[in-house]
């Protein structure tokens, strides 16, 4: 599979709510490197570590997560995803704009580089 019909794959599990579907197109060894300063950012070693910061997020938001695919970059290893998140918990809401950068090899999600929109508003999220 090319590195656009991996990341296609992927929204549509996501989108789907098939997350585990999604998960399994994260290779053993993927990276994701989370921006910020909240507890959660950093880097994340392993698709235990990655799926666990991705669950993390939908729990906080008790499962009421909406994503919208705006647009995308395709080059050979790597698709860019411009999205628009929103999660919800209660009266907070959190509605965000990111660029998300695969890296692909083997039909595999090896690396993940998040950028946000309004930093602030995450690390607030996630405090």
């Amino acid at each position: 599979m090319s590195a656009q019909e991996v990341l296609r794959a992927y929204v549509q599990a996501i989108r789907s709510g098939d997350r585990p579907a999604a998960f399994g197109l994260f290779a053993d060894d993927v990276v994701g490197h989370v921006p910020g300063r909240s507890p959660v950012a950093g880097e994340k070693r392993g698709k235990a570590a990655v799926v666990g910061y991705i669950e993390d997020a939908v729990a906080r938001a008790h499962g009421d997560v909406e994503v919208e695919l705006l647009d995308s970059l395709v080059g050979h290893d790597h698709v860019a995803l411009l999205v628009r998140e929103r999660l919800a918990d209660g009266e907070r809401v959190l509605d965000i704009r990111r660029a998300n950068v695969y890296r692909v090899r083997d039909d595999r999600i090896v690396e993940v580089w998040i950028f946000e929109h309004d930093q602030y508003a995450v690390d607030e999220w996630f405090a």
